[in-house]
């Protein structure tokens, strides 16, 4: 039985000259909730879309829940589809489609399954990630950013997924907003024992919610690990990033972490 959800080795990233990626390791196990950090440039989507199979690495392995995406099959690239949900950056709905076919989509095409179904289906979804029947017959145009967000949230666990990927899932949204998706998303890992590979800049989002944080730098995974391990490294990055006036602020506010040692740490002391 596989224990790791990702395993990637020795993944080089390179366009013509430009290399962004060399000699990457990553591995993330099943049940985490994993978030991908690191400046500009450093390739956070760019490793997501590969690890999606959406782009392809000069070299090295990618696998995903035990399949190797380079080598697999479209037998084996359909399973996956069955067992990863996606919730990109600004939605990407269809703007065509209504909210309930939109989250109808992906079991549409995948199962052909009775509507009568889908339509139980969806409406689960939509509740699931906070939304109402009512909800279910508005088209994107009317929808705000939050809801955007949820209703792309809902697609992308249409197929009840074992693998969530979400690319920078609080961007975009106020404060408040942000803490209750925050919170969705705490509670469906926790419900559905889901694993989570989240791409985000949010600093609050991402230790409020992750159990894993991967550092990219220098073209590569730089730390790895729980936050309080992560947050010891030696590294300009970490420390500008989590260590600053502002990442010193949100740690206080966060009571599962021991943020005492964690400063005392970084201040040398």
């Amino acid at each position: 039985m596989e224990t790791n959800a990702i395993e990637i080795h020795g993944l080089w990233t390179q366009f013509g000259s430009h290399v962004v990626h060399k000699d990457l390791d990553l591995t993330v196990k099943k049940g985490e909730i994993v978030s991908i950090v690191g400046g500009s440039g450093s390739g956070k989507t760019t490793l997501l879309r590969e690890i999606l199979g959406l782009q392809k690495p000069a070299r090295g392995t990618v696998k995903v829940l035990g399949i190797d995406i380079e080598k697999a099959s479209v037998a084996e690239m359909r399973k996956l589809d069955d067992r990863w949900g996606v919730l990109f950056q600004q939605g990407a709905l269809f703007s065509a489609l209504s909210v309930f076919d939109n989250v109808a989509l992906p079991m549409r095409e995948l199962h052909g399954l009775p509507e009568a179904l889908i339509t139980n289906a969806v409406l689960l979804k939509l509740q699931m990630a906070g939304l109402t029947p009512d909800d279910a017959n508005k088209m994107p145009s009317d929808l705000s950013g939050g809801m955007i967000k949820r209703v792309a949230l809902a697609r992308a666990l249409s197929l009840e997924p074992d693998l969530l990927f979400l690319d920078e899932p609080t961007a975009g949204l106020d404060p408040a907003l942000s803490d209750s998706f925050v919170e969705l998303i705490q509670s469906l890992h926790d419900e559905l024992h889901l694993t989570v590979v989240m791409v985000s800049h949010d600093l609050d989002t991402v230790l409020d919610l992750s159990t894993q944080i991967v550092v990219l730098a220098d073209k590569k995974v730089v730390a790895s690990g729980p936050p309080e391990d992560v947050l010891k490294v030696k590294h300009p990055f970490i420390e500008d990033f989590f260590l600053g006036n502002r990442g010193r602020k949100v740690l206080a506010g966060l009571p599962h972490l021991d943020v005492a040692k964690v400063l005392r740490g970084s201040d040398g002391k």
